[in-house]
């Protein structure tokens, strides 16, 4: 059913100044062949003068709030698809409604969720075998360097610099391990941050999967399952899209980005109302390119979330959101840190590769001793952030002293806050 709400849309806006660009846009002659047909909204926005001017073609899905846009821009949704949604809800004699062009049938196309056929099964099984057969020489390799890393020292190996770390990230990465590379990576960005502990427990989870790669065949489907995606080897989406879907409703609570060499990523947390599950959605693109939709901190969403498969699923697919347009209710988080170490020590039980494990607190207190800051919970007790966290002050600021609500990251050791609430409603932390 389209979304007859264009606020709705509107709240799908990375930040203000791109909504505010989009305003800009909206009063805009520039635009032309501004149409829609009740599913679907587009227009092109033309640059310069001329037959040969370039324009920038723009299209919405109504019933899902899914943007399209062939700019530069990184952010989605762009000001041009917000102009457009503008139009919509302000002066909508500008939209002629018809069939539309064939560039948006093209979009439209793309669009569709078609799970590719298998065409050639049996190369199909030779091509997984060939890459679990280079994945093993890395493995094997990167058990020598773990060795080595152990007769030498973990004082010795960081006294060398990052450069071997990153030459060994490298090499797992030809091997088709990017997941293990990027471990080896955190550690030689530690720099003067790291610590012995942090490396040695780094390096004790890479010694833990070398073991289990090793016996692999003895692990239950999904163990394996799990195993692999932490390798590296993860499913394309349209094969995660076979599995069945968990139909809620989806509250954006937090998101971060990272780069990695020219590949950046994205990692989103999602909270179902009904059955309280997370769900992980990551997204990567190159260099400048854009995401292929914006998660904004505080929408909601409904819609099917496909996991991908597992002991303890985590990571999910999400290929058809629809705009929540009703408040969210039941939020209800940890009261102690006690009950966050149980849930977690079940969690990791069920699945030993958890990278991040995603964690609501309530009633915590932010503060500092010497360069490490930390969340005091009401009991009393302490969990240190991590060190690359930059919002210590504002947690300061917004808490005064009093007891916060604080979405964040749990690694085992550190927290890494990525949202608070701030008069009812989400904010970034």
């Amino acid at each position: 059913m389209p979304i007859t709400n264009p606020d709705q849309l509107l709240h799908l806006a990375p930040d203000a100044k791109t909504l505010e660009a989009g305003r800009r846009l909206f009063y805009s002659r520039r635009w032309r062949a501004v149409g829609g047909d009740g599913q679907w909204l587009w227009g092109e926005f033309v640059y310069g003068d001329g037959p040969r001017s370039k324009a920038s073609e723009t299209a919405v899905e109504l019933t899902t709030g899914r943007y399209f846009c062939n700019c530069r821009a990184r952010q989605r949704p762009c000001a041009h698809g917000l102009a457009l949604v503008l139009m919509l809800k302000n002066d909508q004699a500008r939209i002629t409604v018809g069939q539309p062009p064939s560039w948006v049938r093209n979009v439209q196309f793309r669009a569709e969720d078609r799970p590719r056929a298998v065409t050639d099964p049996r190369a199909a099984d030779e091509r997984l075998d060939a890459r679990l057969e280079t994945m093993t020489r890395g493995v094997e390799e990167l058990e020598l360097r773990l060795l080595d890393f152990a007769r030498r020292g973990i004082a010795d190996t960081l006294a060398q610099g990052p450069e071997p770390l990153l030459a060994a990230a490298a090499r797992l990465t030809d091997a088709k391990l990017r997941g293990v590379a990027g471990h080896l990576r955190r550690i030689a960005a530690l720099g003067v941050e790291g610590t012995e502990a942090s490396v040695a427990r780094t390096l004790g989870d890479l010694y833990l999967f070398v073991r289990a790669w090793k016996n692999k065949e003895e692990l239950s489907v999904a163990r394996h399952d799990e195993l692999t995606q932490y390798a590296g080897l993860t499913l394309r989406q349209d094969e995660v899209l076979r599995y069945p879907g968990h139909d809620d409703h989806w509250l954006v609570m937090g998101t971060t980005e990272g780069q990695e060499d020219k590949l950046r990523f994205r990692r989103t947390w999602l909270r179902a109302e009904g059955s309280r599950r997370f769900a992980l959605l990551q997204d990567y693109a190159f260099g400048t390119a854009a995401y292929e939709r914006a998660w904004p901190l505080g929408a909601s969403f409904t819609g099917k979330v496909h996991y991908y498969p597992g002991s303890y699923a985590q990571r999910a697919v999400f290929p058809r959101p629809r705009v929540g347009g009703r408040p969210y209710d039941g939020l209800a988080g940890y009261a102690d840190f006690a009950g966050l170490r149980t849930n977690y020590r079940r969690a990791l039980a069920a699945q030993p590769w958890l990278y991040a494990y995603p964690v609501y607190l309530q009633g915590v207190r932010p503060a500092r001793e010497r360069s490490t800051a930390y969340l005091i919970d009401p009991a009393g007790e302490a969990l240190p952030l991590v060190a690359d966290y930059g919002g210590y002050y504002a947690l300061l600021a917004v808490s005064g002293g009093r007891g916060l609500d604080v979405f964040a990251e749990f690694d085992g050791y550190r927290l890494r806050p990525l949202s608070l609430v701030v008069g009812g409603a989400l904010a970034p932390a």
